[in-house]
């Protein structure tokens, strides 16, 4: 008798984890880049795996990531955009093209391709709904995939080669910014053991800015962590100087 196949209770976030996995910057390190695929073959053939390791592994691929990740979207951001726009033009058939041309004309060209993620977000906003049918809007979403892809293989050639010297520049300065992060978290959690009643919230709150490194969320924010700093060191201010 057949079996039936059982979603993998975590499947969202494996599949998250497998792409950000895939999408790692060419300069990220291909041994740890295997290790981390390891562990994700692993979940994925272990359904009871706990979520909270599933988060850490995440958490960590993140955090070593990070400088790399960035340095990479702000050579995307210089070099990527135009490109992508270019080949998306090139991937229209020639009806769809003059359409996507007349939206552009009519001011459509920034919101769509600047402010554009993800599928979702390209399926929204009434500029976008008005202009197209749902068969162009499919068109559309197919030709864009394709289109940052090879804006991608673009900007990897880049960073490796005739731009090698500006990554390394950009992911230097990410990784001076990583340590700074660091040591405001190390101050929150040096500020968490000044107070019993406080420790539980200030932890939390760590937690929060660490999950921040993770390759699913939204990132670290500097100023909010620099905030939260300052305001327990004010809170807590007659605790640290009795």
């Amino acid at each position: 008798m057949a079996t039936k196949n059982v979603r993998h209770p975590h499947a969202y976030t494996l599949e998250l984890m497998r792409l950000a996995i895939d999408q790692l910057p060419p300069t990220f390190s291909e041994d740890k880049k295997k290790r981390y695929l390891e562990r994700l073959n692993y979940f994925e053939r272990t359904p009871q795996a706990d979520f909270e390791e599933i988060q850490r592994s995440i958490g960590a691929l993140g955090r070593e990531s990070w400088p790399y990740r960035k340095a990479y979207e702000d050579m995307y951001a210089r070099y990527g955009r135009s490109s992508e726009e270019s080949y998306l033009l090139q991937n229209l058939d020639q009806g769809i093209r003059e359409k996507y041309e007349r939206f552009v004309h009519e001011g459509g060209k920034l919101n769509y391709l600047e402010n554009a993620r993800s599928l979702d977000d390209i399926r929204q906003g009434s500029p976008f709904e008005r202009y197209f049918t749902p068969e162009e809007k499919y068109a559309l979403q197919q030709a864009l995939l394709d289109a940052r892809e090879s804006a991608r293989k673009e900007i990897d050639s880049l960073v490796l080669g005739k731009k090698r010297d500006e990554y390394e520049a950009l992911f230097n300065g990410y990784s001076n910014r990583q340590a700074d992060l660091e040591r405001g978290l190390d101050k929150l959690r040096d500020l968490a053991h000044v107070s019993k009643k406080w420790e539980p919230l200030i932890l939390d709150k760590v937690r929060s800015f660490e999950e921040g490194w993770s390759v699913v969320e939204p990132g670290v924010s500097e100023s909010e962590l620099e905030h939260e700093v300052e305001y327990w060191q004010g809170t807590l201010e007659s605790f640290l100087h009795a």
